[in-house]
């Protein structure tokens, strides 16, 4: 049986090798074919040098720490910061020790890169094999959830949707929801005064409170419980209170100072994201057209009897209405009777090619033009549609910040897989986030991640 965080130490092996073996590939590749070249020999000698700095390099930037709950691409953004990190001590320890007789700056540069091609490579590779272990439930953590609020909620769906966290929540005590009856397909195991008894029945290895902030006097106790216990517990936060948490901290000379968080996308910041947007929107469209020409076709042959692109009112930044663009993927005049209504599963107004655009996400690429225009950025909240957006103005909580930035064609709700028929507080969560923590590297890693899960959205029907 694998520890539950093995992950750790099997990088540590494999980056030990990568790092070894780079030494004598960067000396192979600088001189396989050179006439002169200088001796073999130091190189071989400094290989425990370069990884115990590599080791170092890669420690500082957390990638020996536990993945658990931790995405694929913030590993490998903080690999690539270390490997950088690694190759400037390489070059420091050259240039301090006057070494460059014995060792070629030339040499440093390829082995770099492909320790980096190698260590991302593995990376992927043991992910991957840690994610299939992880849903037939090996080097998982038993997880109990107590309470079943909001918070709770999230959690458990966001549990069950990506596994390759490593938490399989066993059992749900509450005070709500009868024992025999189940909560989000979890068994309500008993009571939360039973928790103790329930930690030990169920083997379980760590304790999720997710009790409401007016329950606060119980939650401190149910704490005390945990400590008293030895007891690995984490806190949910109650959803509303979550979302309505606006402070930012700060200090100056160690007395705090409570603010209020602003929108990142302001005056540089925009200027910026704008011009980016523009670049690549204008771009894409060049170099995707053929696809964007052949999608057209298919759409008049295959769904004839009605328009190649969906126009659609939605509301953008500063709740300005704006036409949206996409390719068309129901039947034609799909909301005379129904009226606007989210896709479900199975919905008879999608065509079979529809249902493959919307899976492929095929259908949002007209929506470039949009970029172009101003309209939307490549990365923000998805702009609704101007029914629903007066609706959900009214009732869900800070969803009116979601008009400060342009709406994006990808967003942070999206890549973390809240998209289609997901509950739009969730969505809006998510939304509140980006814009209080815009960052390019956030926007990269949103982009990424989009890549990454267009084959593995659960909510676009």
């Amino acid at each position: 049986m694998l520890p539950a965080d093995w992950l750790p130490v099997a990088l540590i092996a494999g980056d030990v090798v990568i790092a070894a073996i780079s030494v004598p590939a960067g000396y192979w590749i600088k001189y396989y074919k050179a006439t002169q070249s200088l001796p073999i020999g130091p190189y071989l000698v400094a290989i425990p040098v370069v990884v115990a700095i590599y080791l170092v390099a890669l420690a500082f930037t957390g990638q020996y720490r536990s993945w658990r709950g931790r995405t694929l691409i913030d590993q490998i953004f903080a690999l690539f910061a270390g490997v950088a990190l690694a190759a400037v001590l390489i070059f420091a320890a050259i240039e301090l020790g006057n070494l460059g007789q014995s060792y070629s700056r030339l040499t440093i540069l390829p082995a770099v890169i492909l320790a980096g091609v190698l260590m991302t490579g593995e990376r992927y590779l043991l992910r991957q094999f840690e994610t299939r272990l992880r849903r037939r439930g090996i080097g998982t953590e038993r997880v109990l959830m107590v309470g079943t609020g909001e918070g709770s909620e999230l959690l458990i769906r966001r549990m069950s949707m990506f596994p390759q966290y490593g938490f399989q929540v066993v059992g749900v005590a509450s005070d709500e929801v009868a024992t025999s009856e189940s909560y989000l397909g979890v068994p309500v195991v008993g009571r939360v005064a039973d928790l103790p008894a329930l930690v030990k029945q169920l083997n379980v290895d760590q304790v999720f409170l997710a009790l409401p902030a007016s329950q606060r006097e119980r939650l401190l106790h149910l704490i005390k419980l945990c400590e008293d216990e030895n007891l690995e517990f984490k806190i949910v936060p109650d959803l509303l209170e979550v979302m309505s948490t606006r402070v930012a901290a700060n200090a100056i000379d160690g007395l705090p100072l409570v603010g209020i968080r602003h929108s990142q996308l302001r005056g540089g910041a925009a200027a910026l994201k704008r011009l980016i947007d523009v670049l690549i929107s204008g771009i894409l469209l060049v170099v995707l057209s053929p696809i964007l020409l052949v999608v057209a076709v298919l759409i008049k042959v295959l769904m004839p009897g009605g328009p190649t692109l969906f126009r659609q009112e939605r509301i953008g930044r500063n709740r300005n209405p704006f036409v949206i663009y996409k390719f068309r993927s129901m039947i034609p005049d799909a909301e005379a009777k129904t009226g606007p209504v989210v896709a479900k599963p199975g919905d008879d107004r999608v065509t079979p090619f529809g249902r493959f655009l919307r899976r492929s996400s095929l259908d949002e690429l007209p929506q470039l033009i949009n970029v172009l225009k101003g309209d939307m950025s490549l990365v923000g909240p998805r702009p609704q549609p101007t029914f629903f957006d007066e609706r959900y103005s009214g009732e869900v909580p800070r969803y009116l910040e979601r008009g400060q930035v342009r709406p994006g064609l990808t967003g942070w709700a999206e890549v973390n897989d809240l998209r289609g028929a997901a509950p739009i507080v969730d969505r809006t969560m998510y939304d509140v986030y980006y814009i209080e923590n815009w960052s390019l590297a956030l926007d990269i890693k949103c982009v990424v991640l989009t890549a990454i899960r267009l084959f593995s959205h659960h909510h676009a029907y």
